[in-house]
Parts: C-alpha cells; structure tokens; sequence
C-alpha cells in the first residue's frame, strides 16, 4: 500500500483504518480471481485514501435486494458509455476506484480448447491500476467493476478488449474526476502502447491458485 502510495498517489493521505488492514499485513495474493469474487478496491474519499475489498460484479447502489440478485453482466464498464448507462452512471460520477493486479488472463481457440494468456506491461511499478467503479448497497456490500477500452494492437490479436490500465499521472486524476473532456477519457489507458508482455500458460481449473498459473508454458521445441 505504502508502494501505491508513493508511486500513484503521493501526497494523499492514508484513512486510519487503512492504515490499520496494511498493519494486519498485505493483501493475501490470488492468482484466479473469478467474478463475484472480492478484489482490493482504492478511492479518496475526504481526501484521504481508502482501501475496501469489493466484490468484484457491480450492482449498482439502487439494486433491492443481495447482490447475488442482480443478473446483468457488469463485472466490466465499456469506458466509452459507461457514463451514460443507468448501471453505472452515478458511480462514474461519484464513485471511481482504482484496483491494483500484476496482470489478466485472455483466453483464444475453440470451446474445450480455450488457450489461456497472461498479459501485464513492461514497468518497475509495484503493480498495475485498473480503473475501476464502486457501489455500496443497502446491506452494506462493496461491489466494483473494471473498465475497459479496446486493446492496445500488441493484444488486440488475443482479444479486442482489455482493462483500462492508468499511467501514475492518470490515477489520481480518475479518482479525483479531473480529466473529464471527452479527450481526456478516450485516452485513458493508451499510455502503455507497445509495452504490453503476453504469454501463454498451462491450461487451468476453476479452483487453481498459486504463482505457477501465470508461468510462461515449457515447450520442447
């Protein structure tokens, strides 16, 4: 946390309670987090940085109900319209969060086949920042979303999407809704082009975890 905060968001204070979760040690890594699942969600909130984990499948704050009720598929926002969907409007208003990875799997090939691969950019930053928004519902459940734009043409042969990955510059400006021009959010996440690294891995279950899933495949020749 204290890496993210020099590198991203220097200057900007820690809320007391985050600081006590970065007491209780880091963030146990995942290396299949699946939708529905909880990721470590950042945002300022008063001015101050505050960390939540959030179940990664965005219900928006109006949803009746528990979160496992809502049906739509909003565990990604399209940044281009995501402003104006009634999903997630207000939270693109008022409530952005950056979510911290070290990288993403995409898969290609036919159904049963399916090649998994893991993609991440070429930086000596402690992690990547996805752009993200959060909800808060009735219950009091954090939920979140990725945002993505279409793919830097390193990738765009594995697939057409990828998640909005922000520059050190952009992630205090997304948390904080300072680049709010049209130009400002169609570059978001371009800052990266041509240093984006992808390479194939094993093939993996549901239920697989652990630091071998991201390990480039062995292959004989």
């Amino acid at each position: 946390m204290l890496e993210i905060q020099e590198h991203f968001l220097y200057g900007t204070a820690i809320s007391a309670e985050t600081r006590r979760r970065m007491d209780e040690g880091p963030i146990e890594a995942n290396y299949n987090i699946k939708p529905t699942q909880h990721v470590p969600a950042l945002y300022i909130e008063d001015g101050v940085i505050q960390l939540r984990s959030a179940r990664w499948w965005f219900v928006p704050h109006w949803h009746k109900g528990p979160a496992k009720d809502w049906k739509a598929t909003t565990f990604n926002a399209k940044l281009e319209d995501a402003a104006n969907k009634p999903s997630f409007r207000t939270a693109w208003k008022t409530s952005r969060c950056i979510i911290p990875a070290t990288g993403y799997y995409e898969w290609t090939g036919e159904k049963g086949q399916k090649q998994p691969h893991f993609i991440r950019v070429q930086s000596n930053l402690p992690c990547m920042m996805f752009a993200g928004l959060r909800s808060t519902l009735q219950d009091g459940t954090d939920t979140c979303t990725i945002m993505t734009r279409a793919a830097d043409k390193a990738i765009g042969h594995i697939h057409h999407r990828m998640p909005v990955i922000l520059s050190p510059d952009e992630v205090k400006a997304w948390l904080t809704y300072s680049n709010e021009t049209k130009t400002d959010i169609a570059q978001l996440g371009t800052a990266w082009a041509g240093r984006f690294q992808s390479h194939e891995v094993e093939r993996f279950g549901r239920d697989d975890d652990g630091p071998e899933l991201i390990e480039p495949i062995r292959k004989l020749f």
